[in-house]
């Protein structure tokens, strides 16, 4: 590890971000000492499966929703240490995948000798290598195979997010799984935002659907702030206060993951399980669950759409005007496509409809 050079990725947003970030990750460890600058949350993510990475503990002040630009609550005595710990490091290349100018300010006060990442606003100056998607937009994961290019690391043209999830197993929910006899099918109502989440009225309509014409058992996990918590008795089982490798744990054992626009889902996609996810207002070009196993159900209701959690109006019209009985052809038809795939095996979901 001594004698590779030393690389910063710069990540300091949420858990679905980090989970992204692994395409670059998963190529770069045979080549780079991987430094990961990101919030704590990212060692409880990372480090089973990636034992390797130095991680830079760090919550940016300008990550927070609402009043990140009232600097005088910013705890600037932690700016100015982490800076200088990463100063100490002597970095030979530094990235961030975002086009935040704050990332490449960051990038620039470490000291890094190269320095890669997209433009915007001027901040071009900090920058060694100016990148740029093309005017379509393309997913993140292909952003971050651009600068692996640029790095020079080998198999990056192919990377995609991955996650071990047979590296977290936690005591908690491999008991409370082994308790289940049928496949599993979780949904999980958690979100960034408010403003991402479907109603819980018309979650409960789409699982008691999938009751009737679907054999599994339903485990159900409720949102920090207790969203989901009305539907806990249509769940064969029920579980909120999930730390991180309790997460993991959880959606890497599940056949399919059923769920909003949110960190979660690009777990459970990055462990290989087959997603079904709900968007609202979310640039699906940058954000959908990376592969070919998952299914988005999204509609342009709203002429804003994507606002990034921006909403203008009193309710998240982008997803309260999307209708179970709209979504749910969908979601019947992935289930079906992932029963004909065979992905999940031969004693994985069966139809309880009969064949004519």
């Amino acid at each position: 590890m001594a004698n590779k050079p030393k690389l910063l990725i710069c990540e300091l947003w949420g858990i679905g971000d980090l989970t992204l970030a692994t395409a670059l990750v998963d190529k770069a460890c045979a080549q780079f000492e991987v430094h990961l600058l990101a919030k704590p949350h990212a060692r409880e993510l990372l480090a089973a499966t990636y034992p390797d990475i130095v991680f830079h503990d760090y919550i940016a002040p300008w990550t927070a929703h609402y009043r990140k630009y009232h600097l005088w609550n910013w705890h600037w005595a932690k700016l100015i240490k982490i800076i200088a710990e990463l100063r100490r490091e002597q970095f030979d290349a530094a990235i961030s995948v975002r086009p935040d100018p704050r990332d490449h300010f960051l990038m620039w006060l470490s000291g890094a000798r190269l320095r890669i990442g997209f433009p915007v606003k001027g901040s071009g100056f900090f920058l060694h290598k100016k990148l740029h998607e093309p005017a379509e937009k393309w997913h993140r994961v292909e952003s971050y195979r651009e600068i692996g290019k640029q790095l020079g690391i080998a198999g990056v043209a192919e990377a995609h997010p991955r996650i071990d999830g047979a590296k977290y197993r936690s005591q908690r929910i491999e008991e409370i799984l082994n308790t289940l006899v049928k496949p599993i099918v979780t949904v999980h109502l958690g979100a960034g935002q408010p403003v991402r989440r479907w109603p819980q009225e018309y979650w409960k309509q789409i699982l008691e659907q999938m009751r009737q014409e679907f054999d599994f058992q339903l485990v159900l996990v409720a949102d920090q702030d207790g969203f989901g918590e009305s539907l806990r008795a249509i769940s064969d089982l029920f579980i909120d206060k999930l730390n991180v490798s309790e997460l993991v744990n959880l959606l890497a054992r599940s056949k399919v993951v059923l769920c909003h626009d949110s960190g979660p889902m690009h777990v459970a996609a990055a462990c290989g399980v087959p997603t079904i996810a709900l968007f609202g207002p979310g640039e699906t070009r940058w954000f959908r669950p990376w592969g070919d196993k998952h299914q988005i159900v999204i509609r342009d209701i709203c002429p804003y759409r994507p606002c990034f959690d921006f909403c203008r109006f009193s309710e998240n019209y982008c997803l309260t005007r999307l209708a179970p009985a709209e979504a749910w052809p969908e979601i019947e038809a992935h289930f079906e496509g992932i029963i004909a795939s065979q992905r999940l095996g031969k004693s994985t979901i069966q139809s309880n409809v009969l064949e004519p």
